[in-house]
């Protein structure tokens, strides 16, 4: 069985249209339970938790990072900043909180969303690493 950091390095070494891929199915999986706890914006507010808490887990956003959001949610480059100025730590405790609320196969798809994103600059920060680590216990 592959060590948690072979795990992450894998996904590293994933192709960019294969995270995307990924992060899509990811979102697609979670909407459901999303909108069931923030039914009073459809979910937006939840996955834009998810997909934040993963691009503030370092408090970088990289250039990669930055195109790997507007390909996941379709958003242009000035929504995009919109949306990362929506950004507080809050959020991260709020995703915690969500992925140790949920079943197995939406936890597996919160980490799958949360790596990605991650992952998609071709590194994953110990920061990072560290936030993947909390969801996941």
């Amino acid at each position: 069985m592959a060590t948690f950091n072979e795990l992450m390095q894998k996904y590293v070494n994933e192709d960019y249209d294969t995270l995307v891929k990924f992060a899509q199915h990811a979102m697609g999986n979670l909407l459901p339970a999303c909108k069931k706890v923030d039914a009073d914006n459809d979910g937006f507010m939840m996955v834009s938790s998810l997909i934040l808490s993963a691009v503030g887990a370092d408090g970088v956003l990289t250039s990669l990072e930055r195109k790997f959001l507007r390909d996941v949610t379709g958003l242009d480059d000035d929504m995009i900043s919109k949306y990362i100025k929506m950004y507080n730590s809050k959020m991260a405790d709020l995703v915690d909180t969500f992925a140790d609320n949920m079943g197995t196969d939406l936890k597996a798809d919160t980490a799958m969303l949360i790596i990605s994103i991650c992952a998609c600059d071709e590194k994953i920060s110990r920061e990072e690493t560290a936030f993947i680590k909390k969801l996941l216990a």
